[in-house]
Order: structure tokens, then C-alpha cells, then sequence
């Protein structure tokens, strides 16, 4: 532990600063959170955790996260073009946290011994995680409580000091009336030079490539359950915690809901299906035994919500068909019951979807208003080269819009509403019966007691015309809703822009996007309050609706897989064919 030693014994020359391994985790995090005076939740985006240790004691912590969307002095120093600006951004890191351990506080030119070992390997570190490397480290200091030495006796530049705003709702506009200094270090002699120069880098990009998997390369839920790590204490302790997530998964695709009711499941399961699950076996009576409710609540509640976000990620990344189109469609939803029950509580989880309703990843976010820094982070951990998002108009920021377009090589599908008023007029003061559009008019739908038609214009867009500079089409929807009961038609105009070009998508595909949009909503959201009951649940301690949210898209995501199309259909088959349910979670393929 940090605090077995004696600091007077610590040769400081002697300090290891390394990667935190994946079971190290918690263990940071709890450190970070107890000691550093801003705590700590998670990183913002991108996240590399770094230990010093001496002995095998730890001494201090370093946390970097991606780089700030905009600071004037940073910007000022570098004097980068803000045509260049957003697709650098991946290219600084942000020293987000740094924090030396009670115990190992006092020992002389420790601080600035860790941060220059911290930032030696910092970009190949960063490099091996994310697949590109660092140009540039940043770090923001409170001049009330400290002075900065640290930064100073480490070669970082003072570049200036900032207005004293943060970021809220994708603007600067919330202010904190804390003016922070900002400090820079390049990581290469000539990194300013280079971040300005309008040349990209081939080594600039991310070099993270699609992975066709063999089946012996591929890892089954419960091997992925299984390198999470458990944060029960280990006294008392019968059950693991792959073993207990995967008797909820198996109790949830088999259509139970709810502790009481998987516990219930559990004890009708043969001994042979305990024992492939890797139940706990009683000495004494010779026989595996399920889980308890009560074990099933307090691993919903102490896993990592992050960590088991990942597993949905892991699992379905490799899974993905080959010739399944790259349109995928993003939004979050409030876990509502979470929210009326636990006072003062926030749980919101924003899921990325194929447009054919399969969950591929997911991040939970606590803070009312976080929608937008969830999304950004979520986008972060997925490769988006070559895809389309579409988005609905909380979406529709130029943060956002350089995000996708110059970091990920993403192009977009966005509904532009009021709270874009600029861009909204714009659209609408377009002439749509000219030259340079182009009209397409959906057959008739019936259902729902209506008839619905639904007409779209693509205006081709000249440079510079919106704020949204990567905009190349603008298009406006007009759909007409024949009530068959009452006989009244109603109209309706919507209005949005897309990155892609004219000639790779034409009116009648930027309709089906805008379509497939809802998919989010209908073959997501809905299933997950109606079928999965997400919205009812009573899970309410820690990270509980957090982690209910990710084992309902996990779920999703195995109904998907093997080829159902209505949950309830596939909840009835497994149920019926419990062999065929534990395969889906202990089969790699």
C-alpha cells in the first residue's frame, strides 16, 4: 500500500512511472477521488492513467485526458488557423490530474521527478492506447490554491491565463469566476511548428483498422465478464462476479426482469448449467449454488459503469457484418424511474446504433445537461472512418461537426431546429424550387389509423453559405399525415444538413437516413422501457441504473446476433431452449 514505507527511505532517482493495468483501475480511481480536491468520475474523451511507484509502493498519480476544445491563451501560443484547429485537437493532452498520496507527500523533487517521467513516455504510451501520438501537453492551474512550481521545474511554458468560464451545454458561456493559468509542453522540440504547419501527418492519423476476427480469436460474454474488475470486498465473497453478470444476462434474454426474479430463474437451473456458469459450489452439500438477490444488487451497484460499457463495445465491434452499411444513429435517454426515486440523482446513458436497431456502444453520463460530453466521449472509443451519424438537433453544434468530420472521418445527418436559429433561417430562406435541387417523394405508408407521405428537397449547399462549414447539402422534408378515422391531413416541414457530397447520396437515400434515424428511438428506447422495463426499474443504489441500462443493450445486442427481430419472440425462444441461451453467453462464436 502507499503508506507502508518510510518517505525518508524513498530514493527519488529510483521511481518507476508506468501505465495502470487494467485490474489497477479501481484502485486509482478511488485514490484520485478520495484525495485530489477537484475528486474524480471519469475522464472527458480519451484517458490514460499513469502510477509512480518506488518498491512497488505508490507515490503519486497522473491522469491525462484528450485536450481542450478551445482556450485563447493555448490557441494564442500556438497560432494555429482554425481551419487546422479541430483536426489537431487528438494531438494534446491534457494533464487533467495530478496527485501526489498523502503518504509520499514532503519528499523533495518528487513532483517534478513523476511529471518529467510521466511526459517522456507519455506519447508512446498514448500512441499504443489510441494509435497516433501526442504533440503537445497542457495542464491548467488554480493560482488560489497553487503556484505551479511543479510545471515550472518541468521546462512547461506559462502561455496566460483564462476568462474563467467552462464548458456547459457545448458553449463556454457558464462561469465559474476561477481564472485558471494554463501551461504547455511540447513533447517535441518542434511540436509548435509543426501543429500550425497546414501539412498533415500521415502518423497524425489514427491507424486503427477494422480486425477480422477468426472464432478462436473471438471471446464469449462470460470471458469478457470475467476481466472486469470486482470491486466487492473479498471477504465472504462466493460468487464471481463473470458468473453472477452472466445469470443476469442468461434471466434477461430469457424474459425476467429484476433481482428477485432472476434469483428466482437461478434456482431452476440444473447443476450442469450452474456449473458452466461458474457458480459457487458448496463443500458441504456438494452442490452449486445460485446467487442471491442481494449479490445480484450489490454487483449491479459496485461494477465500473465504464468498464461494463466496454464489454458492449468488445463484444460487438467484432460481430459487426461485414456488409452491414456504416449508418449508425446516436441519442441518450434518461433512465427516468432512476431519476424520480433517488433524490438528487441524474442517469442518463447515450447508445450508438446501427440503423437496423443493433446496439454497438453505450456511456452513461450523471450530470443533467451532459447529453453532448457523453456523446463526444462515446464517439471516442468507436472508429467512425467512413461512417455516417446521424443525430437530432440537440446535436447540432460546430464543436460537434469538426469533431466528426476532422478527428474522426465521420460524415453526419443532422436536424436543424430553433436552437440553431442562424442556420435554421438560412435554410429556409433557400430557394427550393431551383436548379441546384433535387426532389424525391416516398410511396404512401399506411399504419398507425394514418396514411403518411413524405417528400424531400436536397439543396446543394455553396461554401460557406452555413456557420457548419463541412455542410455540403442542405435538405427539407415535408410530410403529409392523412388521419383515416377523421379524414383531416396535417403537414409538417422539417429542415437539416449532411457533410456528404451530392454525388454519394442523392434525396432518396439523405430520406431513408433521416428515417433509419429513428431506429434509435423505436428498435432502442422503446424496447429497452417496454419489453425491458428500464424505465420501471427500482435499481437505484450507485452505479445500478447505469449498469441495468448496459445489460439491457448487451441483451439487445445478443437478440440481434442470432437473428430475432422482436424481443419477445426471441425471450420465448430462450426460454424454451436454455441450451441455446448459454451458448449465446458462453459461446465465443
Amino acid at each position: 500500500m502507499a503508506g507502508d514505507f518510510d518517505k525518508n527511505q524513498v530514493v527519488v532517482r529510483e521511481v518507476e512511472v508506468r501505465v495502470v493495468r487494467p485490474d489497477e483501475r479501481r484502485r486509482w480511481d478511488a485514490l484520485m477521488a478520495e484525495h485530489h480536491y477537484l475528486g474524480f468520475r471519469q475522464f472527458a474523451g480519451r484517458g490514460l492513467r499513469h502510477v509512480a511507484v518506488w518498491r512497488g509502493h505508490w507515490l503519486a498519480l497522473v491522469g491525462w485526458q484528450s485536450g481542450a476544445f478551445k482556450c485563447a491563451p493555448r490557441d494564442r501560443w500556438l497560432g494555429w488557423h482554425r481551419s487546422v484547429q479541430f483536426r489537431r485537437l487528438h494531438l494534446i493532452g491534457n494533464n487533467t490530474r495530478f496527485l501526489v498520496l498523502p503518504a509520499a507527500q514532503g519528499i523533495a523533487r518528487l513532483g517534478s521527478r513523476v511529471l518529467g517521467r510521466s511526459l517522456r513516455r507519455l506519447s508512446a504510451d498514448w500512441a499504443a492506447a489510441y494509435g497516433h501520438p501526442l504533440e503537445l501537453a497542457e495542464t491548467f492551474v488554480d493560482p488560489s490554491r497553487f503556484h505551479g512550481g511543479v510545471y515550472d521545474a518541468s521546462n512547461w511554458v506559462r502561455v496566460g491565463r483564462t476568462k474563467g468560464f467552462a464548458r456547459h451545454n457545448g458553449a463556454y458561456t457558464d462561469p465559474h469566476e476561477v481564472p485558471k493559468e494554463m501551461f504547455v509542453r511540447p513533447l517535441r522540440r518542434d511540436a509548435r511548428a509543426r501543429l500550425a504547419d497546414p501539412a498533415d501527418r500521415a502518423a497524425w492519423a489514427c491507424r486503427a483498422t477494422p480486425v477480422n476476427y477468426t472464432k478462436a480469436e473471438l471471446c464469449s460474454l462470460r470471458d469478457l465478464f470475467a476481466a472486469l474488475p470486482d470491486a466487492r470486498r473479498g471477504q465472504g465473497r462466493k460468487h464471481s462476479l463473470a458468473t453472477v453478470l452472466s445469470v443476469c444476462a442468461l434471466a434477461w434474454l430469457s424474459g425476467q426482469r429484476g433481482p428477485a426474479a432472476t434469483e428466482r430463474f437461478a434456482r431452476h437451473l440444473g447443476q450442469d448449467e450452474l456449473r458452466a456458469l461458474g457458480a459457487w459450489r458448496d463443500p458441504v452439500a456438494g452442490r452449486w449454488v445460485a446467487p442471491s438477490d442481494s449479490t445480484l444488487c450489490r454487483v449491479l451497484a459496485d461494477t465500473d459503469p465504464d468498464a461494463l460499457a466496454a464489454v458492449l463495445e468488445q463484444w460487438a465491434a467484432p460481430r459487426q457484418a461485414p456488409d452491414e452499411a456504416p449508418v449508425f444513429a446516436a441519442d441518450g435517454k434518461r433512465i427516468r424511474g432512476a431519476n424520480r426515486h433517488a433524490d438528487g440523482a441524474y442517469f442518463e446513458t447515450v447508445t450508438l446504433v446501427t440503423h437496423g436497431g443493433r446496439p454497438l456502444a453505450s456511456r452513461c453520463c450523471r450530470d443533467e445537461g451532459g447529453e453532448r460530453a457523453a456523446l463526444r466521449a462515446l464517439l471516442d472509443e468507436v472508429d467512425l472512418r467512413g461512417s455516417v451519424i446521424t443525430l437530432d438537433a440537440l446535436h447540432a453544434t460546430r464543436d460537434l461537426e469538426r469533431a466528426l468530420v476532422d478527428i474522426h472521418r465521420a460524415d453526419y445527418l443532422l436536424t436543424i431546429k430553433g436552437n440553431c436559429p442562424e442556420t435554421l433561417a438560412a435554410l429556409t430562406e433557400l430557394d427550393w424550387t431551383g436548379p441546384r435541387v433535387r426532389h424525391h417523394v416516398s410511396a404512401p405508408e399506411k399504419g398507425h389509423g394514418r396514411i403518411e407521405t413524405r417528400r424531400i428537397d436536397v439543396h446543394a449547399l455553396p461554401p460557406r453559405l452555413l456557420s457548419f462549414t463541412a455542410a455540403r447539402q442542405g435538405w427539407r422534408i415535408t410530410r403529409e399525415r392523412t388521419c383515416l378515422k377523421t379524414g383531416k391531413t396535417r403537414r409538417e416541414t422539417a429542415y437539416g444538413i449532411t457533410s456528404v457530397a451530392p454525388d454519394k447520396a442523392g434525396p432518396e437515400q439523405l430520406l431513408q437516413w433521416n428515417r433509419g434515424h429513428w431506429q434509435v428511438e423505436n428498435g432502442n428506447h422503446y424496447r429497452r422501457d417496454a419489453t425491458l422495463g428500464e424505465d420501471a426499474s427500482r435499481h437505484r443504489a450507485r452505479h445500478a441504473p447505469a449498469n441495468n441500462a448496459t445489460l439491457n443493450n448487451i441483451v439487445l445486442a445478443l437478440v440481434f446476433h442470432h437473428g430475432f427481430r422482436y424481443l419477445p419472440e426471441a425471450n420465448t425462444h430462450f426460454m424454451m431452449r436454455r441450451q441455446e441461451a448459454l451458448n449465446a453467453i458462453l459461446s465465443p462464436t
